[in-house]
């Protein structure tokens, strides 16, 4: 499955267009702030996110120097309102962050980013096998970002919460609130990790060979 989730209002608004063959979510992010909640929608389904404040001890500087993981960024999700889930960023260790998704189910995500070039990437693993990818053109107007979310198809009951995780990232890398700009933006970031080995950049190739990426 190919999700396509553009945003169509920045500045004093987050709000995103989610579509798919199948689907049709509108989503939204703080207007104001990043512990906002979050929520993505259609008729049939609400997931909703709600900021939730870490130990106090987890925004210690350098925690990570005593073998100790920070959990910061956590988020509750809440499926047409049942509790289903959370998603949050783990710092591990020096240069060795992910955000890691966690189901009621038992299942879990780990999503690890990587900034290469004119695009961002985040590749996302169930256990040790990478299930699906993001895509983001760092290349925007008005600061209104297109990102390209990959799903194998055994994982496409997944795609609301990967969808909404899409959402999640945005609001922390990419929204920009209260800015006066206009016009279009291009840049090229490489970023720095020990897990870059995570990203494969033959995956989308390998699993969705008709996708072209500079599609629109």
């Amino acid at each position: 499955m190919i999700v396509k989730i553009s945003q169509t209002a920045s500045n004093t608004k987050q709000t995103f267009d989610i579509e798919s063959d199948t689907f049709y979510f509108h989503g939204e992010a703080g207007s104001f702030d990043l512990h906002q909640p979050i929520t993505l929608l259609n008729r049939n389904t609400k997931i909703n996110g709600i900021y939730h404040f870490s130990k106090l001890r987890n925004y210690i500087p350098f925690r990570w120097l005593w073998g100790k993981t920070s959990i910061t960024r956590i988020f509750r999700l809440y499926k047409n309102d049942s509790m289903c889930g959370s998603v949050a960023f783990y710092k591990k260790d020096f240069m060795k962050n992910y955000y890691l998704i966690e189901l009621d189910d038992g299942t879990a995500f780990r999503c690890y980013f990587r900034a290469k070039d004119t695009f961002n990437y985040i590749s996302i693993y169930h256990g040790k096998t990478q299930v699906a990818l993001v895509e983001t053109d760092l290349s925007a107007k008005d600061y209104k970002y297109t990102h390209r979310l990959y799903i194998l198809e055994d994982y496409d009951r997944f795609a609301d919460i990967l969808s909404f995780f899409v959402l999640y990232y945005s609001n922390y890398h990419f929204c920009k609130r209260f800015h006066m700009s206009k016009g279009y933006y291009y840049v090229k970031v490489w970023s720095f990790s020990r897990y870059n080995n995570k990203y494969d950049p033959e995956w989308r190739k390998t699993n969705f060979p008709d996708e072209n990426v500079s599609k629109k």
